[in-house]
């Protein structure tokens, strides 16, 4: 039965892999047969099923990703199982470091059979970003949904980066006080200077103004 699954998968892949250029978000053609290729392959180990090379996987995930994708994929590959919550399609990383980070590497595609839009969540050296796909052209970007366990690595990444990068951003502000101030008493020296040498001026010259003129 599963091999069936997989044959009948590989054989609508093979299907969409002749008109990926033609995917469009909101197609709903496209969006049926995407569905009809993913669904026989829940609870399967997305490596075991060649799933990322699938060229309606693969050709779009590059689309997204750009100069991304290699480093993504080495993450996406630690994958065990591809998943489905609701009206989403999903493979996450299961990456174990072997040292202790204040953020977990950690990568997701997603597949929304409702729009046809494929999204990828990256978590990379404690940054995190988010990749999708787009309509052109739209006055409007498209926000990806994510399944639950995404949005939860997601959130904590963005906290902890904020916390980590709190105190510098603490220390900026305090330097940038101290320099604004120095520049205030630099300035105020220098405008003390010049009113002192304006003043000796006049001052000389007044003297010499009140001395009567000799014949």
């Amino acid at each position: 039965m599963r091999i069936s699954k997989i044959i009948a998968a590989l054989l609508i892949s093979l299907c969409l892999s002749a008109c990926v250029s033609s995917l469009l978000i909101g197609n709903q053609l496209q969006s049926k047969l995407m569905w009809s290729f993913l669904k026989p392959l829940v609870g399967f180990d997305p490596n075991e099923v060649n799933f990322f090379e699938a060229p309606i996987i693969k050709d779009r995930m590059t689309a997204i990703l750009g100069d991304k994708y290699e480093p993504t994929m080495k993450l996406l590959r630690t994958a065990q199982e591809i998943q489905q919550e609701g009206a989403l399609f999903y493979v996450a990383s299961r990456y174990a470091p072997s040292q202790v980070q204040a953020v977990t590497d950690k990568a997701g595609l997603v597949w929304n059979s409702q729009t046809n839009q494929m999204a990828v969540m990256l978590i990379k050296d404690g940054k995190s970003e988010i990749f999708s796909e787009q309509i052109a052209g739209a006055k409007e970007a498209i926000t990806p949904v994510f399944p639950q366990e995404l949005q939860n690595a997601y959130s904590k990444a963005q906290e902890i980066q904020k916390t980590l990068n709190a105190p510098a951003e603490a220390m900026g502000e305090a330097l940038d006080k101290k320099l604004d101030s120095t520049i205030d008493n630099v300035k105020q020296e220098q405008k003390n200077k010049i009113d002192s040498t304006i003043n000796d001026a006049i001052n000389q010259q007044i003297p010499d103004a009140q001395q009567p003129a000799t014949n």
